[in-house]
């Protein structure tokens, strides 16, 4: 008896468990009327297993990986709700000539039905997902938002209580959320703004910081939101791509010119190195002709002073010399520099023809005996400062003439 009680107790056990797998959390509900013990577990449930009894607790389960919400331009049919709500005027008995007969009876189940009714909050009038707004300066523009978003882990049990337990519970509080804060965010860029992308992720980072600020508190975060489309009305677009192709133009002409003026100052400093370099050579050949001019006219200085000098000594030698050839033996000494500068010479005597020859051989046998006398010692030096003394005369033996031929 105790084993089979044992096994029917192992056997509640095991059907009144449940698992958690890694990708979920978990919410146990205390369906007990008891203000301590009852009601929603404060403690989310990660990965494992549980005991649940069915009846005494109810368990949830929310998936912890990202969950995407797009919000994009696409054609859709009515929902079977918005048929619904379309249809309820259908119900109401048409008379033949009297139109629509209203009764109170029908009045009060077509409230009733109304409120049973659940429209998409997200979805628009026309169709499309997308998000309309108006910028800043009034032009309208259709958006396309995508939000990811998930599960915080800690705070299901708070999701649990003030969302509700499915995904669809989760989607229509996400989705009307990022629809306001998109729509008043983006609203506040300009149109030209739109376009530029650095400005309107700028928006959209506010956006998401706006949407994580409202939802954090229900357990949910947004991890990200992007913009991959925006568009506007048709008119508007080409006038948009009108104006984008004109300022292409424009850029390409301001790009042209940006080169031309370039170029153009790019053959300037050329023209300008070349003169600078020309101007430089000039100078550089004017400074060595002048130092060449300036070299040469030192040298030539140089050789003026010392001829100068040499002439000068030359001067003053012959001064010196004057005395001496002026008093006795100057003749002699005369006729033996004479005799020195003839010597090794040949002399040829040649008559000329009907010409008279003036040549003195009488003189010229005289400087010829300076030869000899040349050979003969010569006197002493007679000191500057001593008396002068008459020297004998001296004899000099006729010179021989040879006769003529």
């Amino acid at each position: 008896m105790k084993k089979i009680l044992m096994v029917m107790g192992l056997a509640l056990l095991a059907a009144g468990c449940i698992q958690v797998n890694s990708n979920e959390v978990g919410v146990r509900v205390v369906n007990l009327p008891l203000p301590v013990v009852g009601g929603v577990e404060s403690q989310a449930k990660s990965t494992g297993t549980y005991l649940y009894l069915p009846g005494l607790f109810s368990f949830y389960k929310f998936p912890k990986t990202q969950q995407k919400l797009e919000m994009i331009e696409e054609e859709r049919g009515p929902t079977e709700d918005e048929n619904a709500a379309f249809n309820i005027g259908k119900e109401m008995v048409q008379a033949p000539e009297q139109g629509y007969e209203l009764k109170l009876e029908q009045v009060a189940d077509q409230v009733k039905k109304l409120d049973r009714i659940k429209v998409v909050p997200h979805s628009r009038q026309e169709g499309k997902n997308n998000i309309r707004l108006k910028t800043a300066d009034g032009n309208d523009v259709w958006v396309d938002a995508v939000v990811s978003y998930q599960v915080i882990e800690e705070r299901a049990p708070v999701l649990l209580q003030k969302v509700g337990y499915t995904v669809d519970d989760v989607t229509n509080l996400v989705g009307p959320m990022s629809r306001s804060i998109v729509r008043s965010v983006l609203g506040e860029l300009r149109t030209g703004e739109i376009y530029d992308a650095k400005a309107r992720e700028e928006r959209i980072e506010k956006a998401r910081d706006e949407l994580n600020a409202k939802l954090n508190p229900f357990g949910i975060k947004v991890t990200s939101l992007t913009v991959p489309e925006f568009r506007f009305s048709k008119d508007y677009e080409n006038i948009i791509r009108e104006k984008a192709l004109a300022e292409q133009k424009r850029q390409e002409y301001e790009r042209l010119q940006l080169a031309a003026e370039q170029e153009k100052a790019a053959k300037k400093n050329k023209a300008t190195g070349d003169a600078d370099a020309n101007i430089a050579l000039a100078q550089g050949r004017k400074l060595r002709a002048q130092q060449e001019a300036d070299a040469t006219l030192y040298a030539k200085t140089q050789e003026a002073e010392a001829q100068h000098l040499r002439l000068l000594q030359e001067a003053a030698g012959m001064q010196a010399l004057a005395p001496a050839l002026a008093g006795p033996g100057g003749e002699a000494q005369v006729a033996r520099e004479i005799a020195r500068s003839l010597q090794g010479k040949k002399i040829l005597l040649v008559p000329a023809q009907g010409a008279i020859n003036v040549l003195d051989i009488n003189e010229l046998l005289q400087t010829y005996g300076a030869v000899k006398a040349l050979q003969a010692p010569a006197p002493p030096a007679v000191p500057e400062k001593a008396p002068a003394v008459n020297p004998a005369p001296v004899q000099q033996s006729p010179a021989q003439v040879a006769p003529r031929k």
